[in-house]
């Protein structure tokens, strides 16, 4: 059984599982350095742009989680699923980067 579940969902679990530990660097730790990268200049609010960063990649987590479940039903309602949330989640963080930015 679990073997069956991580051979059709293992890449989303994985997915979802990398989100959730980006998600408490940014929102636990505050390493902004994490998600910008080293070069990059920090934002003006610190704690905001952590929270609001934070919250989008438990968004993310969460949808590659269900992305997850809904291979096992039907996979393409999980397809579809997964490319709703990455263009809500692309508008989402160009909202994010144009408010800290």
């Amino acid at each position: 059984m679990l073997g069956q579940i991580m051979e059709q969902a293992g890449i989303s679990i994985l997915v979802g599982c990398v989100c959730l530990y980006f998600a408490y660097r940014v929102m636990i730790l505050k390493d902004i350095k994490a998600i910008r990268g080293k070069g990059k200049p920090d934002p003006e609010d610190k704690e905001g742009y952590c929270r609001d960063t934070g919250r989008l990649l438990v968004f993310f987590g969460i949808g590659s989680f269900i992305m997850g479940a809904l291979e096992m039903v039907s996979p393409m309602a999980a397809m579809i699923q997964m490319v709703l949330w990455l263009v809500i989640m692309f508008v989402l963080w160009k909202k994010v980067h144009e408010k800290y930015f």
